[in-house]
């Protein structure tokens, strides 16, 4: 056997979760996100799990990873194993699976341009087809409830109503909330400065009703700390997305509102700030996207709003016609 063949035994040997240790910090050191590089460790192991404790990289097969992909759609359970969220019946959605799919095809192919594998053996996995689903975007009733709901005469009902009004008034994601800082929160011109995707920072403008509210939280509520983020924990450390998700959930119980999550705030802002004359070269950069094409998807979105639009802005309702008299034909 010559030193070629050696080498690649030994690369076919290493074990799965070793190699998952060697992803996940390959992208830290791209720049990736600690919230993308978690998200991609959390659905490596679920095959790692799924191939047994002694799999190593010879077991990363096209019959397989389907086989792995069969065995989440017969699931009859959600959060299994989660560490904060209780067990719960009705599978997994297709976008959950959607999720693991990719992440293990961008690992596949990640083995590939490393020469751990001579060529990727993913290529003909396909990604389980997603059901287009319109999503149902918060009423102005609904917005109102959430913020009636909340008491902001204490720090964790101020922390609360601060971050969601800033959520909703900005469309940044749940990650860039947890990470923003003090010093990046510029109450003088209404901006904040955020660090989104691929570790790109972008400025997102607020409005005067947001710059009160954290003037607020700033001044009365947050705790005197050197610690930078705006947002902290009971604990006093920066808040984890976990975190912001219960809390989240715990408003959407507490209203009956119960669909509400973090990024239903990000889709509600784009779609009111299309319906308010908002164009989509701006939206696509207060959302950092990169293609316009996801943008162009709240589009969609727009539709099921122009019944209440229309309801206000109905050319003949806006008509009021002088009374006159009646004229005998």
């Amino acid at each position: 056997m010559n030193a070629i063949s050696v080498l690649r035994k030994k690369k076919m040997d290493t074990t799965f979760e070793g190699l998952i240790d060697l992803f996940v910090a390959t992208k830290q050191t791209e720049g990736k996100s600690p919230f993308t590089t978690s998200w991609y460790r959390r659905r490596l192991r679920a095959v790692a799990a799924f191939l047994g404790p002694k799999a190593t990289l010879k077991d990363l097969t096209l019959a397989n990873a389907r086989a792995f992909v069969a065995h989440l759609q017969a699931r009859e359970t959600r959060y299994e194993g989660h560490t904060t969220h209780p067990l719960q019946g009705g599978g997994l959605s297709a976008a959950t699976i959607h999720g693991h799919v990719r992440a293990l095809k961008a690992f596949s192919s990640w083995l590939a341009e490393e020469n751990f594998i001579p060529m990727n053996v993913l290529t003909k996995l396909r990604r389980p087809k997603l059901p287009e689903t319109l999503i149902e975007v918060l009423s102005e009733e609904e917005i109102e409830k959430i913020f009636t709901s909340i008491n902001q005469n204490c720090a964790l009902g101020a922390r609360t109503y601060t971050m969601c009004w800033l959520l909703l008034d900005t469309g940044i994601r749940a990650s860039e909330l947890c990470t923003l800082t003090v010093e990046n929160t510029n109450l003088e011109h209404n901006f904040i400065k955020v660090v989104g995707k691929g570790n790109k920072e972008r400025r997102v403008n607020f409005g005067m009703n947001t710059r009160k509210v954290l003037l607020k939280y700033l001044t009365f509520w947050r705790p005197q700390t050197e610690e930078k983020t705006l947002f902290l924990s009971n604990e006093g450390a920066p808040i984890t997305y976990s975190g912001l998700a219960q809390m989240i959930t715990r408003v959407g119980k507490r209203t009956g509102i119960e669909r509400l999550h973090c990024h239903l705030f990000r889709h509600t802002f784009a779609v009111k700030f299309l319906v308010s004359g908002g164009d989509l070269m701006t939206l696509k950069t207060l959302l950092g996207h990169t293609e316009i094409s996801v943008t162009q998807r709240y589009l969609k979105l727009t539709q099921q709003n122009v019944a209440e639009v229309y309801s206000r802005h109905s050319p003949m309702d806006q008509m009021q016609f002088k009374k006159k008299q009646k004229v005998a034909a």
